[in-house]
């Protein structure tokens, strides 16, 4: 699996992008210096992440193509090497500045 523990929560794809626990609720994923924050439902073995429709990096700017389509995938290999299994739930759009999803 191409996954790197960094330390406790936080893994580096080999893609470059890094995964991290952000409190108890959201995980980031972060690329080339940029980071998006994204909401996370914990469960016993599976967990849920929820993705908007159109991904934007915390201040707000869209993801590019290449890094839009390693999001799912990076997420899903990380949860797994973390010991869950990995759904997708997508809303509408995030609030400014804040890190809940409205529908």
């Amino acid at each position: 699996m191409p996954i790197h523990a960094l330390r406790s929560q936080e893994a580096q794809h080999d893609s470059g992008a890094v995964v991290r626990s952000h409190g108890r609720d959201a995980v980031q994923f972060q690329l080339h210096g940029r980071v998006m924050t994204i909401n996370v439902e914990r469960g016993v073995g599976s967990d849920t992440f929820f993705l908007p429709t159109e991904l934007r990096w915390d201040d707000e700017t869209p993801l590019d193509a290449e890094a839009a389509a390693l999001v799912r995938p990076v997420l899903q290999e990380t949860n797994s090497f973390w010991g869950s299994e990995s759904e997708f739930h997508e809303t509408g759009r995030r609030r400014p500045g804040r890190s809940v999803w409205t529908d």
